[in-house]
């Protein structure tokens, strides 16, 4: 069982800021009502079962922020597009100008730095990526901020929002990947 809207389950507003305290405290209080052990009903308790691996599905995607970020996106674009909205970009794979040239540079100092065993040089790649990730998180709460304020009929605007949003996603995928793959994460493994 999958909810299509994980802050509609677990009782929290749309919202890229969320409260990390309310939101431990919403997934306790749905897992607790809905546990398996609470029912005698063999149905029921089936029922239960489905329903907590929802809310416990719920809790890590709104836990994560860039699995928070993307469904808000989605279900902020299938909101405007039920408005009437232009369908979103084609290209949901965009990325911000210049990125790809910046991250292939860096893989390759990665790559030289891992190869000569630099490990300052290494824990300083890291650390530009997680700064980088850190500050499009920021840039990608903004503008998931802004699409939430805009009214659903200002297309254009929203359309907009939406789609910076989409690339700053896209870009902390990257950012995420090279910190995930560093030589410090893997060995931590």
């Amino acid at each position: 069982m999958s909810t299509s809207d994980p802050f509609a389950l677990l009782g929290l507003p749309r919202r890229f800021d969320l409260d990390l305290a309310e939101l431990q405290r919403r997934f306790i209080q749905a897992s607790s009502a809905n546990h398996p052990d609470r029912f005698t009903d063999p149905l029921d308790q089936a029922d239960a079962a489905d329903r907590s691996a929802a809310i416990n599905e719920a809790h890590r995607a709104l836990l994560d922020p860039q699995s928070r970020a993307e469904a808000l996106l989605d279900l902020l674009a299938a909101q405007a597009k039920g408005a009437g909205a232009p369908a979103a970009p084609a290209d949901a794979k965009a990325l911000p100008p210049n990125l790809l040239m910046e991250m292939m540079e860096a893989r390759e100092k990665m790559e030289e730095a891992e190869a000569s065993g630099d490990q300052p040089a290494l824990a300083e790649l890291a650390a530009w990526a997680r700064r980088e990730r850190d500050e499009r998180l920021v840039a990608l709460g903004a503008a998931l901020t802004q699409a939430a304020a805009l009214p659903i009929n200002d297309h254009a605007r929203l359309g907009a929002a939406l789609q910076s949003a989409r690339l700053e996603l896209n870009a902390i995928r990257y950012f995420r990947r090279m910190i995930d793959q560093s030589p410090e994460t893997r060995d931590d493994r």
